[in-house]
């Protein structure tokens, strides 16, 4: 049974916003576009396995994609884990291509290019054993400590990697797979682990609380990036895909884009939601107009009733609640 589905995470998505808000030149979009690549790059991955995910029997597990979790007061993310009568299994989903050199001296997973140059990367299997540390704490904390946990990697390409160790190296690779091998490396842990532990309502129990305890960490991109409001592009951003211009212009209900001509009555909407994701979830009448390049006070005002968002205050310090769901089924007068 799925109990949490896959979603985009709210990092890549705030890596999104920031790319496409980011003022023209800036010092800082090279590094800020190779990490949304990378940031893609793992969603795959993490996708590419909740794929193969389905192919197993859903009556056997409770299966949470992404699961975020706290213990001790440090946060973990979980790719996908599965949960059983038998046992707990935790898949950490990675999507790097090339020829990968497992480095057991210094664990570290290198990629060789063809150009000659190496990149370092933590060692996954080290990654999934904190996961499987940090998950056992928790269940400790909880009163749950009644299954193993196990754990594997998962790489999304079987073709496109390739995995290699240091001459005399005795890897051990039994916890690593690519592709539709995940499902040999299950197989092979659960004839380890091949009798009940706990009954069906105890399972439930430990799944529902999974759920309950899902708590995704607080984000605040633009001081990751050291960056202000200074550096954030103002205004409606054009919808089409391939134009994607900043600012759209307001008249008469509609927006319309200097660019390619096209208009819209709910571009705002987006911008709203960018407003939400980077500045928090309050906006002032003039950080309203301000934003999207709003002619007048009454036209600002007149829009702000359409969406009958909620406030606090009165004239000047009035702050109007914002919300992605809300304003996104809203439009303009």
């Amino acid at each position: 049974m799925n109990m949490k589905e896959l979603t985009p995470p709210q990092r890549l998505l705030l890596t999104e916003i920031l790319k496409n808000r980011l003022i023209a030149g800036h010092r800082r979009y090279q590094e800020i576009e190779r990490d949304l690549a990378k940031r893609w790059a793992g969603y795959w991955g993490e996708i590419a396995l909740a794929n193969y995910v389905k192919e197993l029997p859903q009556e056997k597990y409770l299966i949470f994609h992404d699961l975020q979790l706290q213990v001790n007061g440090i946060h973990f993310q979980i790719d996908t884990l599965l949960l059983s009568q038998n046992l707990i299994l935790i898949i950490e989903a990675k999507n790097i291509l090339g020829t990968l050199l497992f480095d057991n001296i210094f664990k570290q997973l290198i990629r060789q290019n063809d150009d000659g140059t190496e990149e370092s990367f933590e060692d996954p299997r080290v990654q999934a054993q904190r996961l499987q540390s940090l998950l056992r704490k928790w269940l400790v904390k909880n009163g749950l400590n009644l299954l193993p946990i196990e754990h594997l990697v998962f790489f999304k390409s079987a073709t496109k990697t390739i995995l290699k160790t240091n001459p005399g190296d005795r890897t051990d690779f039994s916890k690593v797979c690519k592709g539709r091998d995940l499902f040999n490396k299950i197989e092979s842990i659960e004839q380890r682990f091949n009798h009940e532990r706990v009954d069906t309502q105890t399972l439930t129990q430990i799944g529902q609380l999974l759920l309950s305890e899902h708590s995704p960490k607080l984000i605040h991109i633009l001081q990751e990036y050291n960056l202000t409001k200074k550096d954030i592009r103002s205004g409606v951003c054009c919808p089409i895909e391939t134009c994607r211009h900043i600012p759209m212009t307001y008249n008469r209900g509609k927006w319309t884009c200097s660019v390619c001509n096209t208009s819209s009555k709910d571009a705002h909407l987006d911008a709203l939601s960018d407003h939400f994701h980077l500045f928090g979830p309050t906006i002032t009448n003039f950080e309203f107009r301000s934003f999207l390049h709003l002619p007048t006070i009454h036209t600002s005002q007149k829009i702000l009733i359409r969406l009958d968002l909620p406030a606090t205050g009165k004239t000047k310090n009035r702050k109007y609640q914002l919300s992605p769901k809300k304003v996104a089924t809203c439009g303009l007068p």
